[in-house]
């Protein structure tokens, strides 16, 4: 059964982890709220060390009580760019040199449609996804050799308006490219923008998920703000009982790892504070995980 002891948190809202203290401010935080792990993002460190940083940082989260779950590298894997494909490398390597076992990656977008010529205005856009998906497949088949090497595994995320968005369209991942330690990173809120069956995509995703994101939705695909918004956990539309039992059914042991991304609310009433995220996600997580398991 899936128990508060899997509880972590996203810290991308500690944007700038460039020291030992702001690591330690920002670990020491997450812990006194109760919090087991914290999910750390490549783009807050220095970068001028990966490895060092990312040890640097798994160090002192254990000294505060916390284990990092994972690292989040956010590329596009779609538009065959090697520098993209480099860094997604350079993070798996770092992440599995830390002892962190999971990187957390995304597709990247799909192809624009491309337009009729002016004199067949009447002809809508024609859809070219081919070279997308193509182009997919080969950066994680060389992402994959790097897997390889290490004992870390990459969770790809789908995300609302990317390549991979949906359960449908991983399915066609899968179809283009498997790993033993290629998996997913289950976050309901962009499968429930695609009126998804999220219990059943768990069920028959399974064991090849491998982190969870803890996020809230609603509206439909879109301008985000306009047609959708990933608003507090609970306001939105995802039936968070049926989410947990789902897990419970699938034995998860992963990381439930809370994601606050009320962006506007943030900036213009909390100042961007991340200590605000994090109390108010771990306030949420706890109130729902005790609706469902009462």
């Amino acid at each position: 059964m899936i128990t508060k002891e899997q509880f972590g948190f996203n810290a991308f809202w500690w944007e700038q982890l460039h020291s030992e203290d702001q690591i330690k401010e920002c670990v020491d935080y997450i812990a006194s709220l109760g919090f087991k792990y914290v999910e750390f993002k490549r783009l807050s460190f220095k970068q001028n060390n990966l490895e060092k940083e990312f040890k640097t940082a798994v160090n002192i989260a254990r000294g505060a009580g916390l284990q990092v779950s994972d690292f989040v590298v956010l590329r596009s894997l779609t538009d065959n760019k090697e520098q993209d494909i480099d860094d997604v490398i350079d993070t798996v390597r770092a992440a599995s040199q830390a002892g962190v076992k999971i990187v957390n990656v995304v597709s990247g977008s799909p192809a624009e449609a491309v337009k009729a010529p002016p004199e067949d205005w009447w002809m809508p856009a024609r859809q070219n996804q081919g070279p997308a998906w193509d182009n997919l497949a080969k950066a994680l088949e060389k992402i994959s050799k790097e897997l390889d090497k290490g004992d870390s595994c990459l969770a790809l995320e789908p995300l609302v308006g990317a390549l991979v968005h949906d359960f449908y369209s991983i399915q066609e991942m899968y179809s283009r490219f498997d790993h033993p330690r290629f998996g997913i990173t289950m976050d309901p809120s962009h499968l429930l923008l695609y009126r998804n069956d999220i219990p059943y995509a768990i069920k028959r995703l399974g064991e090849k998920i491998k982190h969870v994101h803890m996020k809230d939705a609603v509206g439909r695909p879109g301008e985000f703000g306009l047609d959708f918004l990933f608003p507090t956990l609970g306001a939105g539309a995802v039936d968070w009982t049926a989410f947990l039992k789902a897990l419970d059914k699938i034995n998860y042991t992963g990381v439930l790892s809370g994601e606050y991304e009320q962006f506007k609310y943030m900036a213009q009433v909390r100042d961007n504070k991340p200590e605000y995220a994090a109390k108010t996600m771990y306030k949420e997580m706890t109130a729902l995980y005790d609706l469902a398991y009462r």
